[in-house]
């Protein structure tokens, strides 16, 4: 918990809470652990005019409060890739204005793929290196920043938070493999090559695994798919989930798989092994500092569809490696509780307001 001594000296900026995605998840694990949080939401989903009217409320709160109430000593401030890399530039440029210390949180899986398309990496590398103090999710990223002129005194590593399941659960068994994924439903995270492997392997698996997905539709038509390969038998699209529901996906589910593209460390990924789930996941970002084959889940290569199939036979053949790999999953989980993350992150607060 931070105390309300040490928040009321910390102003936060980042996306809408009610937004979806992995940034507004921590933002909520956030406020639950700050006593009386400070906040500011910068974007929220929606039109141009919404997007225009958060980013300009944003703005102007932001600037009255630096102001205006001298309490304020940092701007802990979470931010992504592509616009809301730019737009938190000017949050940046105007916390170090007024004088104080500038924390810029960064939680984009694709930054890598922004930074190298982008016509601005010395500017893009000019605002970062403005602020005191540069979060990243993994150590991969930390060796990433510092490769692109990042100063390496500035990155530091704080782990994501993920909050343990409250109770102990029984799950009814009826002899298939629960298969869970959670996540933006498009292509970046290889939510179709999973289809496909089930589609092309239909006769095998039909009556042996039972996948649910959740999440909000980002690309393609997730229930055209379905429909159109007649996999509705045993997948199941179940919109976006949260809460209560959120949790009972959670509790029905054996096998968590996200075999994306590009992540940085995803929530997701650590609320499954908080629920004691071995997880399928492919070797970007952070995953493999976490993930490791014959331990806690399976490794593969993005885009590599035969490597699903494998890894989802190796499930269905083997059902008593679920219980082994799901214990390890939550021992490698326990450092992204929230006793251990906001211990860390008190320790860098404190450290710059020395």
């Amino acid at each position: 918990m931070i105390d309300k001594e040490l928040s009321q000296k910390i102003l936060t900026l980042g996306v809408s809470k009610t937004t979806y995605g992995g940034m507004a998840a921590v933002l909520v694990s956030y406020e639950k652990c700050f006593e009386k949080m400070r906040f500011i939401p910068t974007w929220r989903l929606g039109n141009r005019a919404v997007k225009a009217w958060y980013a300009f409320q944003a703005i102007v709160r932001c600037f009255l409060l630096l102001l205006l109430d001298k309490r304020i000593k940092i701007l802990h401030i979470h931010g992504a890739a592509n616009a809301s890399m730019y737009r938190k530039g000017v949050f940046i440029k105007m916390g170090k204005r007024f004088g104080k210390k500038v924390i810029l949180h960064q939680h984009a899986a694709d930054f890598i793929e922004f930074f190298r398309e982008s016509n601005d990496k010395p500017q893009i590398i000019k605002i970062i290196n403005l602020c005191d103090k540069l979060i990243v999710l993994s150590q991969s990223y930390k060796e990433y920043f510092s490769n692109i002129g990042i100063l390496k005194e500035k990155i530091c590593v704080l782990n994501n938070i993920v909050f343990p399941p409250k109770e102990k659960w029984k799950k009814e068994k009826d002899g298939k493999l629960h298969l869970l994924y959670l996540g933006e439903v498009g292509y970046r995270k290889g939510i179709y090559d999973l289809l496909n492997v089930l589609n092309a392997n239909k006769e095998y698996f039909e009556d042996k695994i039972v996948l649910r997905i959740g999440g909000n539709i980002a690309e393609g038509d997730i229930n055209g798919f379905i429909a159109e390969h007649d996999l509705s038998s045993f997948v199941k699209y179940e919109g976006w989930v949260s809460g209560t529901k959120k949790t009972e996906c959670l509790e029905w589910a054996d096998v968590y798989i996200l075999p994306s593209y590009n992540e940085g460390l995803p929530i997701a990924i650590l609320e499954a092994m908080s629920y004691s789930h071995p997880v399928i996941s492919t070797d970007v970002g952070g995953i493999p500092e976490i993930l490791h084959s014959n331990e806690n889940g399976v490794l593969i290569k993005p885009g590599n569809e035969e490597q699903i199939k494998e890894a989802l036979v190796f499930f269905v053949e083997n059902p008593e490696k679920i219980s082994e790999y799901g214990k390890n999953a939550y021992q490698t989980v326990q450092p992204f509780f929230p006793e251990n993350v906001f211990s860390e992150l008190e320790k860098i607060y404190k450290e710059l307001l020395v």
